[in-house]
């Protein structure tokens, strides 16, 4: 059984403004032809969404992957910096050394005035990358943040707690870079009645 299209071709709005007739074409299509092109349709229709579907998962494989670099740099950002402070802690020590001793001397000169500015400086610079102190004096002993060098027999305090601080221990950001070195006090041993 044949089926009959009629298809129109329109010329141009050139042609409509001159006044031009449109042109009819008349198309014979035999039902198996129309099948044939209703399936080759179908066909094309199922590659252009399977072809879309994978552009899709490439567009969010490539996402993942950008986020996937920049956790990366950014981790290697953060590693860098920390073995850098870890460098610098020591001329920090060396610092606060330096400045306790001028000022045990009563040395009030512009140039232990100058070091203490140049130790805000650099304090405050590593503070702004998330260099903390640890809190020692007066605290209670954690293993995570503290080590243990001396211990002091003391009665009047609770045990464990830190008489003293013998190195300063540092966080960066919530990561225990180096342990506060402590002298933690401890009560007497009971003596023995036999």
């Amino acid at each position: 059984m044949k089926t009959r299209l009629t298809e129109v071709q329109n010329e141009g709005q050139e042609q409509e403004e001159e006044g031009k007739e449109v042109e009819e074409v008349k198309v014979e299509v035999t039902s198996t032809e129309l099948e044939r092109l209703k399936k080759e349709l179908e066909e094309k229709t199922r590659l252009a969404d399977e072809y879309l579907s994978r552009l899709k998962y490439l567009q969010a494989d490539f996402e993942n992957y950008k986020k996937m670099v920049a956790r990366e740099k950014e981790m290697y950002e953060t590693c860098a910096a920390e073995e850098l402070i870890k460098r610098l802690l020591p001329i920090i020590d060396n610092f606060e050394i330096g400045i306790a001793s001028a000022k045990q001397n009563e040395d009030e000169s512009p140039f232990v005035e100058g070091i203490e500015i140049i130790y805000k400086d650099l304090t405050a610079v590593l503070g702004k990358e998330g260099l903390k102190p640890i809190k020692a004096v007066g605290a209670k002993f954690d293993s995570y943040l503290h080590e243990v060098t001396m211990t002091v027999i003391d009665d009047g305090l609770t045990e464990g707690t830190i008489v003293e601080e013998l190195e300063k221990g540092y966080t960066l950001g919530s990561k225990v870079i180096r342990t506060a070195k402590v002298k933690v006090s401890k009560k007497a041993a009971p003596e023995n009645l036999s």
